[in-house]
């Protein structure tokens, strides 16, 4: 069953369950199954580091040591800044209300890059000033958090004119503008060079 965020605007509080919108469900998926000359299926294996050992799918684990080399529980870490000192915990958003305040511009939205696509969908009844805004364009901008964490992502909602809602979750853009420092130079010989070369372009020189 798909999980359900609590959104409050106003004074209206509904939950709406998040549907994922991945690749698959939009251009559908091609399954690869390798079989051996005998037409008997593959399984995939990990060859150990003395270069004879296989170890067999899902025979293989990550896990966390101290500084001293033993073993420690996941439940037993616990986030620290570079002092070491201890960073507060935020809550997961299906676990708080989430108040729709803070809205953005489509230039600002643009800025951010959708990592996580999700379709809304709710039976609560909500204010029809909402369904309103966000069927005329308006973009709602809060934090988003699918675990407890240090930090959050920046998610949105929106909506369409046939009432459709939308959440993105993202992350600011990294745009790097590259360019040359100054425009190369071509050459293609000296005006006094008599040979047959005269005139001829060598494309080695760029």
């Amino acid at each position: 069953m798909p999980r359900a965020l609590k959104f409050k605007y106003g004074s209206s509080e509904f939950d709406c369950e998040l549907n994922k919108i991945d690749r698959r469900k939009l251009y559908g998926s091609v399954d690869i199954e390798t079989r051996d000359i005998d037409g008997n299926r593959c399984s995939l294996a990990t060859l150990a580091n003395d270069g004879k050992t296989l170890i067999p799918y899902g025979g293989t684990a990550l896990g966390y040591v101290n500084s001293e080399g033993e073993w420690v529980e996941r439940n037993e870490l616990k986030p620290v800044n570079l002092s070491g000192e201890d960073l507060p915990m935020l809550p997961s958003s299906f676990d708080v209300t989430i108040p729709l305040e803070q809205t953005v511009s489509i230039d600002e939205f643009l800025n951010y890059s959708s990592r996580l696509v999700y379709l809304l969908g709710t039976n609560d009844e909500f204010d029809p000033a909402l369904g309103k805004e966000l069927a005329a364009g308006k973009i709602f901008r809060f934090d988003f958090l699918y675990r407890d964490g240090i930090s959050a992502d920046p998610a949105f909602l929106m909506g369409t004119p046939d009432g459709m809602i939308w959440m993105m979750v993202g992350k600011p853009s990294a745009i790097e503008f590259v360019g040359l420092d100054q425009a190369a130079v071509c050459f293609v010989g000296d005006d006094e060079d008599e040979s047959e070369e005269i005139g001829e372009f060598d494309f080695e020189m760029l």
